[in-house]
C-alpha cells in the first residue's frame, strides 16, 4: 500500500494546487442506435469518514484491473475535486461497481454518456 507521502508525491499542481490527472477518459464511445453512449462511468464520491487506506483498498478490491497508483489517483481526484472518475463501461456492469462500493460504505454514483 502507498503510504501518505507517496500518494500525495503522485498529485500533479496546477494553478489551485495539487490536482490529481483524469486518466480514465475512454478513447472512443460507442453510439447506440437511438444516438445515445452505452458507456457509464462509475464516480467516487468524496469520503470524510474513511481512511485514504481504507478507500484505496476499496477500489482495488472492487476494480480489479486497477493499480495501486490509479487507485490513489482516483482517491485524490475525489479527495480534491468532490468526486473522482473510477472507470467508463457498460451499464450492468458500473451498476454492479456502484453496488459493490456502496456496500463497502463508500458513496458511488454512476453517470451515462461517457
Amino acid at each position: 500500500m502507498l503510504n501518505a507521502g507517496e500518494i500525495a508525491g503522485l498529485a500533479e499542481t496546477g494553478p489551485g494546487g495539487p490536482v490529481a490527472p483524469t486518466t480514465f477518459a475512454p478513447a472512443e464511445i460507442s453510439e447506440t442506435s437511438a444516438g445515445r453512449s452505452d458507456r457509464w462511468a462509475v464516480v467516487l464520491i468524496n469520503d470524510d469518514h474513511h481512511s485514504v487506506d481504507y478507500v484505496i483498498w476499496a477500489l482495488l478490491k472492487t476494480v480489479p484491473d486497477l493499480s495501486d497508483t490509479e487507485a490513489a489517483l482516483i482517491m485524490l481526484e475525489a479527495h480534491n475535486t468532490g468526486k473522482g472518475i473510477v472507470t467508463v463501461c457498460g451499464r450492468e456492469q458500473a451498476e454492479g461497481y456502484r453496488a459493490v462500493l456502496l456496500r463497502l460504505q463508500l458513496g458511488c454514483e454512476i453517470e451515462p454518456g461517457w
